[in-house]
């Protein structure tokens, strides 16, 4: 037996632990949980738990949502075994489950659209043994978990802080595909506690725990008097005696559904000891997650959190599309976990893109709705899949009618309300070019279609759950701030997908699609253009010299970046000209009539520009089209020398050679710019040798709206090309060659100088 810890020193220690850094933290807590007490753990399990998710304190917590594999991989897999599903933090929640000890959480800590339903009375059963009411107010005031449930809710509501607009590095790494480890946290406890495959083991399997006594009923003003409709728990789930753990499955007959040693225990009380945490997963991810308040919020949820919402939906998808080859008692929840979602699904995701900017980041959101939608990829056959997963198109079973049928309105009425975004955005960026094309494929899967377009005559009106698309967004609207008008973003007058309205938008649309390729396509032949004079320009012996060398300009890489946007746009209109039977005829016959003058003051339309210095800025003059192309005309401006290290460079060599050129730069800067500006030969050659002044641009956002700010760079040297891979094999060879020939490498390093200096002369002597 370890030995305890002295309850007077307790407090001390922990803080003293508590304030160490994260590896020695880890460490020494994982100590201290051995060496205390269970009296002495129950003690200070809060403490740290709070300390874990920022809860009164630094909101960061441990930098579970600002620690990436990329920026930090030591603190992520430090970060990672601890708090993993075999980690010392879940063994812990587990050894405190043995004496059904209770923890107080504040419901003040909850979003308040939550809060409100438990203040009403409209709470699930789930909550009814959880909740503690304020004998004075009448009111809900906290709920008792157990320390499983404390530690998982706090982690589920660690995702609503905005860090994003808190904290720098949060907001760099949420605007980006890198995961945190607190993603893959949510992934691995999601993929753990609602298992796909019904012989999955849910870790951590050996502990013990009997089954929980229940806690006293709430009063009866706060019990619901009807059966919530978000909920649609089934007789034979609601009806089975006692909870388990933190309010636990209701049925005796819900068992964690796995082939482990729990499940093969002929008692009823074991299944109930286990499978109480998937309910208590699945309840707090759902309820907390997809009831965040988009539109009252002032803040606008982080990317990360959306993606860690795309990941609930992934796996509840494979959780619920297992029930069909579980017969466990786990089936029950299994059934009912798919209609949790589908309740606030909808007015999750339609705040969302009411809301999300015009950009690239909008992939998030799209990604989101697409998972939901496409239930059939998340299936056992799919785990045995080993094509890439954008590129998997699985038949679309029949089983899955019913859920399209169901979630109608999630295809139709949110295709609608995302087409005027995606007709804002600016198409000369590849990613919004490719986040286009993955609507476009989508909508264009010949089975998916077939069963919209047959579903939607059929059943549009009458079967969608909420007994009509109407009564669906009626509902929503009760569920958001007075005066949000959910109806524009909805037109149930107008919300067949397949019709003659429709695909006259459709046309519309997929004109100004046709004429932003074009625009891209004349913005690709003006680039060549400018490329092949310039090359022309620099001579062939210059342009020998940067092949060898991987020299690549801004212009190329612009380049390589358009080349690929007018084959995806096209791609884009096929697929929609297909799906809506839209003839891709009039879209190239009508393509150029817009920028035709109709009237003697039309020119000016087309020139207006968000810069220009008059007085008379009419915005409502401008179509969506014309302002990606002014937007289109920003670009960042950078000195090529300060540019990211590539991977074809050197790094320690790199920061070395340019730590000497700004040395030099900064001692001789007059001299260089004295040599550069002469008429001579001499200025000539100091042309060749150093790169050209240039004027950095960039946008500052730090004021709250966008600046453009600018910086002149004289003429310079920059000995960065010195550090690439193929400049020190080049020097390489010529060492080699030396020696072989003359027995002396420098000899050979002298004559490729002598060679290069050459070149650059007589380059001088014809520019």
């Amino acid at each position: 037996m370890s030995q305890t810890m002295p309850p007077e020193n307790l407090s001390s220690r922990l803080l003293t632990v508590l304030s160490l850094p994260l590896f020695e933290r880890v460490h020494e807590l994982s100590i201290l949980f051995d060496r205390c007490s269970l009296r002495q753990v129950q003690e200070i399990f809060p403490h740290v738990v709070h300390s874990i998710f920022g809860i009164d304190g630094n909101p960061l917590g441990w930098g579970l949502r600002t620690t990436t594999l990329e920026n930090n991989p030591v603190q992520f897999q430090t970060l990672h075994q601890f708090f993993g599903v075999c980690g010392p933090l879940m063994h812990v929640c587990h050894r405190l489950l043995v004496d059904q000890y209770k923890f107080e959480l504040d419901i003040n800590l909850l979003p308040a659209k939550f809060v409100s339903l438990l203040q009403n009375g409209q709470n699930p059963s789930f909550y009814a043994e959880l909740i503690n009411v304020e004998t004075m107010m009448h009111q809900v005031s906290t709920l008792s978990l157990n320390a499983f449930d404390f530690y998982v809710i706090h982690f589920v509501l660690y995702a609503l802080q905005p860090l994003h607009s808190i904290n720098p590095i949060a907001m760099q790494i949420h605007n980006v595909r890198s995961k945190t480890v607190y993603l893959k946290l949510v992934a691995e406890y999601l993929n753990n506690f609602l298992p796909l495959l019904p012989d999955a083991r849910i870790e951590p399997v050996h502990f013990s725990s009997g089954v929980k006594a229940p806690q006293p009923l709430p009063a009866q003003a706060l019990q619901p008097q009807r059966q919530p409709r978000y909920i649609k728990i089934p007789s034979s789930y609601r009806n089975g005696g006692n909870v388990s753990g933190g309010g636990g499955i209701p049925s005796a007959s819900v068992g964690v559904g796995n082939i482990s040693p729990q499940s093969n225990s002929p008692s009823a009380s074991s299944n109930r000891a286990y499978a109480w945490r998937s309910e208590s997963v699945l309840h707090f991810f759902v309820d907390i997650w997809l009831r965040y308040d988009i539109e009252s919020e002032h803040h606008l949820p982080s990317s990360d959190f959306v993606r860690g919402v795309r990941t609930l939906v992934k796996q509840v998808h494979f959780f619920a599309n297992g029930a069909q080859h579980d017969h466990s008692s786990l089936c029950a929840l299994r059934k009912v976990s798919l209609s949790m979602v589908k309740a606030r699904i909808y007015a999750f995701i339609v705040g969302l893109i009411d809301r999300w900017p015009l950009d690239s980041s909008l992939m998030v959101v799209l990604e989101l709705w697409l998972s939901y939608i496409q239930p059939w990829r998340y299936t056992i056959a799919s785990l045995n899949n080993k094509t890439p997963s954008l590129s998997y198109r699985p038949p679309i079973s029949s089983c899955f009618d019913g859920f399209i049928i169901d979630n109608l309105i999630m295809y139709t009425h949110i295709f609608m309300q995302l087409l005027p975004h995606f007709g804002r955005l600016d198409y000369t960026v590849y990613r919004n070019a490719f986040m286009l094309y993955r609507l476009a494929t989508i909508f264009s899967q010949h089975d998916l279609v077939d069963k919209l377009q047959r579903f939607e005559a059929i059943h549009a009106g009458n079967s969608f759950g909420f007994d009509s698309p109407q009564r669906q967004v009626n509902i929503m609207n009760k569920s958001v701030s007075p005066g949000t008008p959910w109806n524009q973003a909805v037109n149930i007058s107008s919300a067949k997908l397949f019709s003659y309205t429709m695909q006259t938008q459709m046309e519309t649309f997929l004109l100004l699609i046709s004429m932003a390729r074009n625009s891209v396509l004349r913005d690709i032949a003006k680039l060549r253009n400018e490329i092949a004079e310039r090359q022309r320009s620099e001579g062939f012996l210059k342009n020998f010299y940067k092949k060898i060398f991987g020299e690549c300009t801004q212009e190329e890489v612009t380049l390589r970046e358009f080349s690929r946007i007018p084959e995806v746009l096209r791609q884009c209109i096929d697929a929609f000209c297909r799906t809506f039977n839209v003839d891709q005829a009039n879209l190239s016959m009508h393509e150029t009539l817009p920028e035709e003058p109709s009237v003697p003051s039309a020119p000016a339309v087309q020139n207006f520009s968000f810069f220009d210095a008059s007085d008379t800025l009419d915005t409502s003059k401008l179509n969506p089209h014309q302002m990606s192309l002014n937007a289109s005309s920003l670009h960042a401006a950078v000195d090529p020398a300060t540019l990211p290290i590539q991977t074809n460079e050197v790094r320690a060599l790199v920061r070395m050679l340019h730590f000497v050129s700004e040395k030099i730069n900064n001692k001789y800067g007059s001299q260089l710019q004295g040599f550069y500006v002469r008429d001579d030969y001499f200025g000539k050659v100091a042309r060749q040798l150093l790169y050209a002044p240039m004027t950095e641009q960039w946008f500052d956002k730090s004021s709250g709206h966008v600046e453009i700010c600018e910086n002149l760079v004289p003429p310079r040297v920059c000995l960065r090309p010195l550090g690439s891979i193929p400049a020190l094999t080049t020097i390489g060879c010529s060492m080699i060659f030396g020696q072989l020939v003359w027995g002396a490498p420098l000899l050979g390093i002298f004559i490729l100088a002598t060679v290069l200096l050459v070149y650059i002369m007589l380059q001088a002597l014809f520019s």
